[in-house]
């Protein structure tokens, strides 16, 4: 019978810690123990796995085979497990973080992540951003919703913008094929905007069974930077490009937008702690859009 050996986590996170550092001293500074401390935990470690992990060569160290393989399986676990609990501890002690959650990952990622700094200055909280496609559900915790297709029933909500559609490409992908009739145009489409294509066409009075639709991508922003690299054009929220058509990397390959009918909304969630600060959030998000709306 094989003897069960209990799993020393406090030696495997000071291992990690060592290699981290490669240098025991700094590896006791950062864990704020003893240098010979440190020396322990990693003495009992190789003890028990028969096997020397380090080299010692004067105040810094280097791995040995066994030790490099084995600092190589454990050290993303081990930072798993200290962010976690570092992240619940903040969830249960501190009042200054807002959980924001948001259904549309590419308008997160190229809208809101880039102005959550102007919000943090100007506000003592720490914003954390969380992205799901599916409904929330009563026990998950979050403050703000932002979505265009999920209905949080019985809260406060915001309208911070109406959505329009546009189709753009590169310069020189739009110079090729500007002239063309819409029907030889050279589509891209992401899957989780099913919808674009369809509502642009017809409001083009374009049959679509007749588009030219080739690549799809996952999401928005891989399509949108497929079609910055040239590989077709792209009907995209022109919220989600605004950057890229002001500095020319996209352009427009038709004139005019075209109204989704949808609208973006933001929802204060009636459980959150921190309901006023949520509010302040949705507010100052909806300016910050119509203000860069007027100046687009």
């Amino acid at each position: 019978m094989v003897k069960k050996v209990g799993v020393p986590m406090v030696a495997i996170r000071v291992f990690a810690t060592v290699g981290r550092f490669g240098n025991f001293t700094r590896a006791a500074q950062a864990l704020g123990i003893t240098q010979s401390a440190v020396s322990r935990h990693v003495a009992a470690l190789e003890s028990l796995a028969e096997l020397k992990l380090f080299e010692r060569r004067g105040p810094n160290i280097t791995f040995t085979p066994s030790g490099s393989q084995y600092y190589e399986a454990v050290r993303d676990a081990v930072s798993t497990i200290e962010l976690a609990t570092q992240q619940m501890v903040q969830g249960q002690k501190s009042h200054d973080r807002l959980i924001v959650r948001t259904s549309m990952p590419s308008f997160a990622m190229t809208v809101v992540v880039p102005i959550l700094g102007v919000f943090m200055d100007s506000h003592p909280v720490k914003v954390d951003l969380i992205t799901s496609l599916s409904a929330p559900q009563p026990q998950e915790e979050f403050d703000v919703l932002i979505t265009r297709d999920l209905i949080l029933h019985g809260t406060e909500s915001w309208e911070l913008i109406k959505e329009d559609l546009v189709c753009v490409g590169s310069p020189a992908m739009v110079a090729a094929h500007r002239a063309q009739t819409l029907y030889n145009w050279p589509l891209i489409a992401s899957k989780s905007r099913p919808d674009a294509i369809p509502i642009w066409a017809v409001a083009n009075d374009i049959s679509v069974d007749r588009l030219q639709v080739g690549a799809v991508y996952d999401h928005l922003f891989l399509a949108v930077a497929a079609a910055i690299g040239g590989s077709g054009l792209l009907v995209v929220p022109r919220v989600v490009v605004r950057e890229q058509l002001r500095n020319g990397t996209l352009i427009l390959a038709d004139d005019e937008p075209v109204a989704s009918g949808a609208t973006y909304l933001a929802f204060v969630n009636t459980h959150s702690k921190h309901v006023d600060l949520a509010r302040e959030f949705c507010r100052w998000l909806k300016r910050m859009l119509r203000e860069s709306e007027q100046h687009f």
